[in-house]
Parts: C-alpha cells; structure tokens; sequence
C-alpha cells in the first residue's frame, strides 16, 4: 500500500469522528468468506489513515448490530455513521451502505454496489473514496487525496491474513500460536505479502507485551525481526512502524525509536490501539504532554471500552506528577497483574500522596508477583525488586518512580521484603553553573566540566535562577518586542498550491496507469516536495504561518539558544545535559521545572 501525507483545513480545529458499524449479513453468514467477514475493519482502518477523521475504534462498535441501537451508538460520540450490509446476488454479493448525520439521523449518501469475492478488495477502496467525498462536502474539509490504497495480493494470502487476525483479538498464547500457522500459510501463498510478516511480528508483540518473561527474548526478537522484514517489503506499515519503535526503545535505541514511532503516527493518526502503544512508549521518552494526549485519543475513539487503556492511563499520569489522578485510573483496573510491576507503580503513587498504609498493600503485591513471575518462586529482596525494575523499563529520562525507589532501599533495604523504612525527606540537590569570563564551570553529581561561552547559557543561568518561574523569551533576550506579523503566503497562493497538488495527484495515477513509472516517481517526487513546503508555511491547524513577528522571533531564538547550548553540555557532562533537557521547558515563556529539589550557585 501507499500513503501520501495530506493538508487539512480543519474547521474550529475539531476532527470529524466517524463510526463505521458492522456490515449486517442478509443470508446464510456461516457460509460467508473472511474477506466479507473483515469487510468492516478494512474499512475502519481505510478512514483512520485520513488526517482530520477521528475513527472509533471497532472494539467500541462491534457489539451494535443495528442502527435502531440509539443508546449505544449516542454513546459513540461520533459526528457521521456508516453503516451497511452484505445480501447474495447470483455468484457475489450486493453491498449497500449509508452514511447517516447523527445529529438529525439524516442519510446523506446511500449507495449499491455489486460485486464478486475477486473485486470485493476494489469495492473497499470506491466505498472509502465516496465517503470521503461526500464527507468534504458536508464538513468543508479538504482531504486533497486519498491516503491508503490496499496493496495487489492473492485473495487466499489476504483470507488467511483475516483468519489470523481474528485469532490475535483472543488475546491468549494459543491463540497468537495459531495466528502465526495463519499468517505462515499466507506467506506459502505469497512470500512478498507485507502484512504477514506484520501478522508474526504481532503475534511475537503479544507475548512480549504479557511479559511471559520465560520467552522474553524470544519475542521481544522475533517482533523485532519480522517487524523489519515488514518494512522492507512496505516501509508504510504503521504497525511494524510502531512495533520496531518499542523494540528499539527497549534496545537503548531512543533516537531511532522515537523516528519510528512519529512515523508512524503520522502514517495513521487515528488507530486507537496504535495510538495507546505509542503513547507508552512516549512516556518511556519523556514526552508527558504527547502521551497523555494519544492516551486520551485512543480513549475517546474506543469510547465503550475505555477501560482496556486504562494502565497506560495510570503510567501518564503518574510520571506527570498527577498522582491522584493516577490512582483513580489504576484502583479500575480488574487485573492488577497486568503488568508484573503494574503495582509497584500504584505503590509509589500512594508515597507520593504521603499514604503509607496503602503503599505498603501495593508494594507487598508486587513483592509477590515479582517472586511468581520473575525470581523462580523465590523470596526477594526489596533491593532485587528495584533493581529489576531500573532495568526492564526503558526510561530515556527521570521517573518519578527513583524517590519510591531510593526511600524503599533506604538503610536497610536488605532487612526485611515485606516492609518499607519510615519516611525520611528527599535529598536537596546542589550543582554550580558559573561564568568565569570566556568559560562556564558547571559542577553536578560529582562531576565538573568546563564549557565556553554561549547566549544560551546564560538564558539557562537566568532559569536557573529562578526555578519554577515563567520567564518570557522577551526577557531572556533582552527586548522590547512588537506583535504583527505578514503571512509567508497569500491565500491565492495556497489555492494555486492546493490546486496543483490535486493535478499532480491525477497525473501520478495516469502514469501509473500508463506503465511510465520513471516519470510517475519524478511528479510523486514534486508532489512530496509541494507538501513539505506547505507543511512549513502552514501551522498546526493548517492557517497560513506569519513571518516578521518580533515574539515569534524571539521564542525561537531563545529555544534553539537553549537548546543548541545543552547539546554542547552533553559533549563534556552527560547527567547534567539530561537533567536540563527533562526541566527546561521553552516556548513563549521558558522555566526551570526539576522533578526534585535542586539548588544551584549562578
């Protein structure tokens, strides 16, 4: 399959949320195909890949067989529904769908198609495309092209793909040992079909993901190997994309993980299990804000299950600080053995928030899963269970889990496995950052370097200075700024370029069609080209940027300072460069914001 990154003018900011309910089976469903069967999430994945359409997850809308389910589909959320049925015509099947406004319940489009299993994959792709057709209408969205186009495979690899995703969603290890025979046989079909090698990675993810630590390594590299040979075949792959992000951040990889994991998101930015994986891995990163966002996301696309992300729920906002909200989320979850120290996290919450009694419940918890699942069977010590857990989680940054961690060893952290030390106060800690003309010596955790002098050091002395304060960039740089501002493009000249894009679109498929591929990669070179630049030009929301802007100047000027000055602190003093990159945050206004107590002589 292909996927162009696409423009979107969104109205108000606000994605359309679309619902696309089962297809209903008018006949004998018993003697259906799988293709027919996994029409519907095709079709769901088909809308997710569109920027500006939040699609509900099929977890949330696979139990509503009829459109009269008012109460269930009210609880969706979602602007549009679409929704259809399969009905036996001669030797294929007539597909009716509709797309109906739920906030009048009015059709605004019906339509049949006939089809035969053999053209049933092409009538996906029509379906789509009308939708989303009738969709820009009706919302004033401008979608500029359609972003997925399902790959050329044999019907009997695609349904033997189908039956092995079935058995993934059972969620058990026999199950992902009989999807594996799935996906293998779809691979004896047709050894290039990308998506079986997805199939495997996924079904080695599962195991990985249940922390059957016996096999760790096995699937922790078997998800890892035919994730890679995924991408090979078909570097679009949203889901290998994803899955070797995990697989590189569990590697120590951070950088390569985090350029997978983005690309990813923005090859679908709407699959909502997609979205939860990848917003674990972001607070493995360091990106709260990001995670907490995708978490809520994927919530609000599986909005009648949103208890199944409910743990990674819990992780955000524990390492944003919200212990309380933290806690609401993890007292939910039924299975508190979901992950092997899902309760060690609810411990340190709970020391947090000053709740001994409650912390000590979850510690010995976890104390017990730790000896079931991880030590043989064996009595551990407060000091194996914490060192176990530094290790096997891929923190990029500072948790919020170290204070638990250094409070819980304590003096004697050897003494007792079932008990945590009284209360003792966090330790203040103390670093220099100070110019000495030409040069700054900085000192931190026992190590001194020497630097040369840079604006941006003294941007962060200033931070440094004043922890917890919000310092405009207008004070950092020492200015008196004006607002305003002239657009970097007209409005003529973004219709002009919108207008090419869509020619270039047609004319891409003509040569396509024509056979003249060196010439249908040289417009899909220009065509990209076009997109990044308007990327560049526009904001996040599609509005066309303005340049001159004397506060625009500044935050960025400020930001790459700052940012251009702690990676030339990482060069001679690694902890300190961490350190100011997890507490600085920059922007408009910039601050100092450590996790624990630091104080510093400037």
């Amino acid at each position: 399959m292909s996927i162009q990154f696409l423009l979107v003018e969104l109205v108000g900011n606000k994605e359309t949320t679309i619902a696309v309910l089962p297809f209903q089976f008018i006949g004998v469903e018993n003697a259906l195909s799988p293709i027919i069967k996994g029409f519907t999430e095709d079709l769901i994945i088909n809308f997710s890949k569109f920027v500006g359409l939040s699609v509900i997850s099929q977890y949330s809308t696979l139990a509503i067989s009829d459109i009269s389910d008012t109460q269930s589909i009210e609880k969706l959320g979602a602007d549009y529904i679409i929704t259809g049925s399969f009905r036996p015509l001669g030797d294929g099947y007539r597909i009716g769908v509709q797309l109906i406004r739920t906030r009048d319940n009015r059709v605004v489009f019906a339509g049949n198609h006939n089809e035969n299993l053999e053209t049933i994959l092409n009538a996906e792709d029509t379906i789509t495309q009308q939708m989303v057709s009738v969709l820009q209408q009706q919302i004033e969205h401008d979608l500029l092209s359609y972003s997925y186009k399902k790959e050329s495979v044999e019907l009997a690899a695609y349904e033997n793909w189908l039956l092995g995703i079935k058995e993934l969603k059972k969620g058990t290890v026999e199950s992902d040992l009989i999807a594996r025979e799935y996906f293998e046989a779809a691979l004896k079909i047709d050894p290039l079909f990308a998506r079986a090698y997805t199939g495997i990675s996924l079904s080695y993810f599962n195991e990985w993901s249940c922390q059957l630590w016996d096999r760790w390594e096995v699937s922790h590299k078997g998800a890892h190997d035919y994730a890679l040979k995924a991408i090979e075949l078909d570097e679009t792959d949203y889901v290998s994309l994803a899955v070797l992000g995990r697989t590189f951040l569990y590697l120590g990889d951070y950088d390569k993980s985090e350029h997978l994991l983005r690309r990813s998101l923005r090859m679908n930015p709407n699959d909502a299990d997609n979205l939860i994986l990848i917003s674990n891995c972001f607070v493995w990163l360091g990106y709260l804000e990001e995670a907490e966002e995708l978490y809520l996301k994927a919530r609000n696309l599986n909005p009648l299950h949103p208890e199944a992300y409910l743990p990674i729920g819990m992780l955000v906002y524990f390492e944003k600080g919200d212990f309380g909200k933290a806690i609401e989320l993890g007292e939910k979850v039924a299975n508190l053995s979901i992950w092997t120290d899902f309760t060690a996290f609810l411990a340190a919450a709970y020391y947090h928030l000053s709740n001994n009694d409650k912390m000590n419940v979850y510690w010995k918890k976890y104390l017990e899963l730790f000896k079931k699942n991880i030590n043989e069977g064996k009595e551990a010590t407060n000091q194996e269970a914490v060192e176990w857990q530094k290790v096997v989680n891929p923190y990029k940054v500072k948790s919020n889990m170290e204070p638990f961690w250094d409070y819980i060893l304590g003096d004697n952290s050897e003494k007792s496995t079932h008990s945590v030390p009284k209360n003792k106060a966090i330790k203040t800690l103390k670093g220099n950052f100070i110019q000495n003309g030409e040069l700054w010596e900085l000192s931190y955790l026992n190590k001194s370097a020497v630097i040369k002098d840079s604006k941006g050091l003294h941007d962060i002395a200033q931070l440094l200075e004043q922890p917890e304060e919000q310092i405009h960039c207008a004070v950092l740089m020492g200015v008196v700024l004006e607002t305003g501002g002239t657009s970097m493009i007209d409005d003529q000249a973004m219709k002009e370029y919108k207008s090419k894009l869509r020619s270039l679109k047609v004319d891409i498929s003509d040569a396509e069609e024509m056979g003249m591929y060196q010439k249908a990669d040289a417009l899909q070179e220009e065509y990209e080209a076009l997109v990044e630049h308007l990327s560049q030009v526009t904001g996040l929301s599609n509005k066309i940027r303005k340049t001159g802007s004397s506060v625009e100047k500044a935050r960025a000027a400020v930001t790459w300072r700052i940012r251009s000055s702690i990676k030339k602190i990482e060069k001679v003093h690694p902890k300190l460069a961490k350190h100011l990159t997890n507490s600085i945050k920059t922007g408009t206004c910039c601050s100092y914001e450590p996790e624990t107590p630091h104080e510093w002589t400037v």
